[in-house]
């Protein structure tokens, strides 16, 4: 029977909410065409429900049957495999002959640390509450999400901590492009590092976009997550001493970020749309934006690769300078690369300037091999630029203190030994473009007698400025 109206059309009774169920609807005969019918006591197995779900709301509909038949997207934890996915599969093989799902999308079950099934005999229950209270649904989201179709986990309240500081990145990210917007940067143009994080960009969403498409859904938070820590730790730590004098890093930084927040909206929707609401965009919510297609006239897959590079002999340079306890302020003259790549003049020019050394010599290197040799070798000029470096960094954070801005100027005056007091001699210029200073002028300690003091390798020094 379909309805009780059938029911009550084939045996011209009236039926209420009582006398369809059992016992009395075993009384109930259907005499049709001389043959008599009556309610078979066995059921078929509840299963087949299930497995005629997918089409059994269409299947007097031809049309929908054509629109909304076979299901795109099936989703379940790993035992329905042999439960509603093969029922599903059985059904749709008898009355259409072929699958009524064209995707599967499975997942397994959240264990202790330790791998063991959650009890509450064992005590090892952990409860969702106790994350969303101490984190939030968008943490637990992106930690549960994450973990590969069909594999259990083993719940890691460590891995959890990692997610929260990921956010916490991704907030600093806004916190600096607002900044850098109040600054209001002079126009530029883009170089080599704002062309490479767009390749990286339009090729990351390019790929999360296939992914998607093919619901390989726990692959593509990896893919966001990489790219939003590479805008952090690679290209703001590249760009982060022209981006007040070049536009162009802001257009770029925003871009990039704008399209991240997009693709990470469908994993933590609530962060997401906190952020994109700071960055002042027309859409009201990131919710009713479109998703964002990928430029890929601007992927270069060789720039991606020598930057992939560069940032392994940059890695290990600053390793170098570890084993050598050499500060990365202090300049050195030369560094050795082996490698059996070429990298071009302008991504050396970067590896220069993140090793802060005045020289980088390519040198054929045997296959897979990359060595980083340093030349340690300090000169008196060398020790000049790093004494610079180091006080301009203290000056700076006075400055700070201070209140003061970018464009205010100040007077400085130092003390230290005649020693050091020569050796900066030739630096005057520098200090003064790295302090924003208008006169520096180098006096006897005595003169400053409410300065900030502080040492550099051993070497007293004292400031005061106006």
């Amino acid at each position: 029977m379909g309805s009780v109206e059938e029911l009550e059309k084939l045996t011209k009774k009236k039926f209420d909410d009582m006398s369809i169920h059992r016992p009395w609807i075993d009384k109930i005969i259907i005499e049709k065409q001389g043959k008599k019918y009556k309610r078979i006591e066995d059921v078929a197995d509840v299963w087949i429900d299930s497995g005629t779900a997918s089409w059994n709301c269409l299947y007097n509909n031809p049309k929908l049957i054509k629109e909304w038949f076979p299901a795109d997207l099936v989703l379940e934890a790993t035992e329905q495999t042999r439960l509603w996915f093969s029922l599903l599969q059985i059904c749709s093989a008898v009355m259409f002959d072929k699958s009524c799902y064209k995707n599967v999308f499975t997942h397994g079950m959240i264990l202790d640390y330790q791998g063991m099934k959650m009890s509450k005999s064992l005590g090892n229950i952990i409860s969702p509450y106790e994350v969303l209270d101490k984190y939030s649904a968008d943490i637990l989201r992106y930690y549960i999400c994450q973990v590969s179709a069909g594999e259990n986990i083993n719940f890691s309240w460590e891995d959890i901590k990692t997610k929260q500081r990921n956010l916490i990145m991704l907030e600093n990210i806004a916190n600096y492009i607002l900044d850098l917007e109040r600054q209001a940067p002079k126009k530029g143009k883009e170089e080599i590092e704002e062309k490479w994080i767009l390749s990286r960009y339009n090729s990351t969403l390019k790929k999360v976009t296939e992914l998607f498409e093919e619901y390989r859904l726990d692959e593509t938070i990896g893919e966001i997550e990489k790219l939003f820590i590479s805008l952090s730790r690679e290209y703001i730590q590249l760009i982060r001493d022209k981006s007040q004098e070049n536009s162009a890093v802001l257009e770029t930084l925003k871009e990039v970020y704008l399209g991240i927040l997009k693709m990470f909206s469908t994993i933590c929707p609530f962060v997401s749309e906190h952020l994109w609401r700071q960055m002042n965009q027309k859409e009201e919510s990131i919710h009713l934006c479109n998703w964002p297609k990928a430029k890929t006239g601007e992927v270069d897959k060789k720039l991606e690769e020598e930057f992939s590079l560069a940032f392994k002999i940059i890695e290990t340079g600053l390793r170098e300078r570890d084993k050598a306890q050499i500060g990365l302020r202090w300049p050195l003259a030369k560094a050795d690369i082996k490698t059996e790549y070429k990298l071009g003049k302008e991504i050396q020019g970067l590896i220069a300037q993140q090793l802060n050394v005045k020289k980088v010599e390519l040198k054929k290197g045997k296959e897979n091999e990359l060595s980083v040799s340093l030349d340690l070798k300090m000169t008196k000029e060398l020790e000049a630029e790093g004494y610079a470096r180091e006080i301009s960094r203290k000056i700076q954070a006075v400055r700070k203190e201070k209140g003061l801005k970018k464009g205010d100027l100040i007077d400085l005056k130092i003390t230290t030994d005649n020693e050091l007091k020569e050796n900066l001699a030739g630096m005057i210029n520098y200090l003064k473009e790295r302090t924003n200073s208008k006169r520096i002028e180098f006096v006897d300690g005595k003169s400053l007698p409410d300065g900030n003091d502080f040492e550099v390798k051993g070497k007293k020094i004292t400031i005061v400025f106006s």
